[in-house]
């Protein structure tokens, strides 16, 4: 009986579902591309444990105080009740307030911290509508500002000259950074930070340093040596990992066919910033020679694959400023779509050394003003070869090894030195391109180029030679950006009638579908590729068109989701008009699916048109997103069943009073148009047999045999 009753309940809210209402990087093309776009994003590897991805408060908890005129209310009732969850107390509070919790009804599937947090805000919500609450909030968790603890940071005066320790209040980095150098080391202050890699100067799979000068230990130390920990010094993506590309060979050349090799395979393993503390630049026996990366389009061809695949590129400028050699006749530097950076000296200043010219994007620290290219050592056995000619600490302080090759190195070898050179400057950049990937996965290299460029810090002096200034990681990361709101339906309870439903695409962008209806009641959807952006996600507002065959997609308005005070609201423009309207996750059923459809689908061999799923308990609802001629839209079914072959019967809903824009008493009729079925699978399929025979007015829509396959979902 109660499913039987559950099942018109059902029908006749998702048919009268939710919202009508009363203001960034450009969104992906059309529907049609947007399916390629989507299952071609650039893999992001599995992060470490990270600030960002902290729990901000206790899940599933809230605090919360009764007003006085409550106390009244029997005990049974002392904890107010929250539609789609159980509420429970966990104990009483100094002061008159409750901890207590929110149990979904529905538990959330392989659920994110960010899923997790907007489910316990929207209930949040819910408690502080009840006129019986006095106040409703979060079990928030405090944590320690990022200022590292390892006991040789107060000598790396390089990260406060350019606010990295207000950058890592925010962010510590999730991203892999690909480290094209002399090979990796086992340094104490580096392990866990190296993923699997590869020797491209001798051809095998072993990529450790089988030289005497570990350039490339002091790079790796720069971006990600361990924070915190007790040990030595703090790198500037804590978080990150390291993907160890040696490039040199066991006689020290570093060949171009190396790099090149090295370049395309970091961005085919899913590398997000490439490090190149190397190039060829000045000769002093041929002073008016020159390398630009124009005369090597092999070497250029290899830059492209990379950001063609949404890697950064960042690489040294070089270190012959002093013979007045410019930035732009060094390869890789000055290779299209690279990151070109010079030095900083510890008075903020450009180093005199380092390469100067009009190709140089940003300076970073990279050492002395005075003293030599090798500082001291701390922690160093004594070196012959090298500490009769060490001076200074105004360096660059990093991890380093006594100059011996791997296989004679002993625990005691491995110290700390200070270095100098625009080897040491790229890392900084490329670490804070790493930190500005691992909030807005989905940047293109040219934009986190033109971020880090915008922000840095006018040096004066330079006279053109500093490009936009000395980089600046405090502005170069974003603060505030929005958290993610919970995958599947939302709607407005107090004034149904549309819906929106809310898919990732990555932690920084959301594909919603808006269903509404034309001001003479016909159902129609839009889309929008919504952005984080500082207190908001954002993008355009897009209505696509249909001409028999494929579909074009045009920017009809703006639409943004903002969550404020726990409550999230959905804005729109379109054309003249505008509204706004609070909105919270559809609740309606209870169980985890044994199919679980919830997320966008569509056609590879036709795109342009898809479908939405919902999955709760045994109740699945499809919203079929197709064309009326050459206008989008949409029609719905629900099928109440716990098996994996299913069949919606389709309904086409008019709505009356319900555009965007409209005013007057809302109602909806809906009318049978056909069937819909689908051959799933147990768990979260991937892929399903379908067809379709819809008839509507003013149209049909018939595939009695196509692929359906997932675009976003668990």
């Amino acid at each position: 009986m109660r499913l039987a009753v559950r099942v018109p309940l059902l029908s006749t809210l998702l048919t009268s579902l939710l919202l009508s209402a009363c203001g960034s990087e450009s969104p992906e093309p059309s529907l049609p591309e947007t399916g390629e776009a989507l299952t071609q994003a650039p893999a992001t590897p599995e992060p470490l444990k990270r600030a960002d991805a902290r729990r901000r408060f206790a899940p599933g908890q809230a605090i919360v105080k009764m007003k006085d005129t409550a106390k009244a209310r029997p005990q049974a009732a002392a904890v107010p009740s929250v539609r789609g969850y159980q509420t429970a107390l966990i104990k009483p509070l100094p002061g008159g307030a409750s901890l207590v919790s929110l149990a979904r009804e529905q538990p959330l599937a392989q659920s994110s911290v960010a899923e997790e947090e907007a489910s316990t805000l929207a209930a949040i919500e819910a408690l502080r509508q009840d006129p019986d609450v006095e106040y409703a909030h979060e079990n928030l968790y405090f944590e320690l500002f990022a200022t590292p603890t390892d006991p040789l940071y107060s000598q790396q005066w390089n990260y406060p000259s350019i606010n990295l320790p207000q950058a890592w209040d925010t962010v510590t980095g999730n991203v892999t950074i690909a480290v094209l150098d002399t090979g990796r080391l086992d340094h104490p202050d580096l392990l866990g930070r190296w993923t699997a890699g590869y020797d491209f100067g001798d051809g095998d799979s072993n990529p450790y340093d089988d030289g005497t000068w570990h350039h490339g230990l002091h790079v790796a130390g720069i971006l990600g040596a361990r924070t915190n920990n007790g040990v030595g010094v703090a790198g500037i993506c804590w978080g990150c990992q390291l993907m160890p590309l040696k490039i040199s060979s066991s006689s020290g050349y570093i060949s171009m066919t190396g790099v090149n090799a090295a370049i395309r395979y970091a961005a085919d393993n899913g590398a997000r910033v490439i490090n190149m503390s190397f190039g060829l630049g000045y000769n002093p026996g041929s002073p008016t020679e020159t390398h630009p990366c124009s005369k090597y389009p092999d070497m250029q061809s290899a830059v492209d694959y990379a950001t063609g695949k949404g890697v950064v590129l960042v690489a040294a400028a070089g270190n012959h400023g002093a013979a007045n050699y410019l930035t732009e006749h060094v390869t890789p530097a000055s290779c299209r779509g690279v990151i070109a950076v010079s030095a900083s000296t510890q008075s903020g200043g450009m180093a005199s050394w380092s390469n100067k010219g009009s190709r140089v994007d940003v300076i970073a620290p990279g050492g002395f003003a005075s003293g030599g290219l090798y500082g001291q050592g701390i922690g160093c056995p004594y070196d012959p070869d090298l500490d009769p000619y060490v001076s200074g600490t105004d360096q660059v302080l990093s991890t380093w090894a006594t100059g011996k090759p791997v296989s004679a190195l002993t625990s005691g070898d491995y110290c700390y030195r200070y270095l100098a050179g625009t080897s040491m400057s790229a890392p900084h950049v490329a670490g804070i391109a790493a930190l500005i990937l691992s909030q807005k996965p989905s940047l293109t290299p040219g934009l986190v180029a033109a971020r880090i460029k915008q922000t840095a810090t006018p040096v004066s002096g330079c006279a053109g030679h500093c490009g936009t200034g000395r980089v600046n990681a405090a502005a170069a990361i974003y603060t505030n950006l929005p958290s993610l709101p919970t995958k599947g339906i939302w709607w407005n309870p107090a004034r149904s009638g549309n819906s929106l439903d809310i898919q990732h695409v990555a932690s920084d962008r959301l594909y919603v579908t808006w269903f509404t209806y034309t001001a003479v009641g016909t159902p129609i959807w839009y889309i929008s590729h919504l952005n984080a952006e500082p207190g908001e996600w954002r993008g355009d507002l897009l209505r696509t068109s249909w001409n028999g065959a494929s579909a074009t997609t045009s920017v009809v308005g703006t639409a943004r989701l903002i969550l404020s005070g726990g409550q999230w609201r959905y804005y729109w423009t379109m054309g003249g008009l505008s509204g706004n309207e609070p909105i919270q996750p559809f609740v309606f059923a209870s169980g985890a699916p044994a199919m679980n459809l919830t997320g966008t689908w569509f056609d590879p061999s036709q795109p342009g048109w898809g479908v939405t799923f919902a999955s709760q308990g045994t109740l699945h609802v499809a919203n079929v997103t197709v064309y009326q001629g050459s206008s989008p839209v949409w029609l719905q079914g629900v099928v109440n069943s716990s098996g994996t072959s299913l069949s919606f019967p389709m309904s086409y809903i008019t709505g009356n009073n319900l555009c965007p824009g409209c005013s007057g008493t809302p109602s909806v009729n809906s009318t049978p148009a056909g069937t819909f079925t689908i051959n799933g699978a147990a768990g979260i399929p991937s892929a399903m047999p379908s067809s379709l025979n819809m008839s509507f007015p003013g149209g049909a829509w018939s595939r009695p045999s196509f692929p359906l396959h997932r675009l976003t979902g668990p």
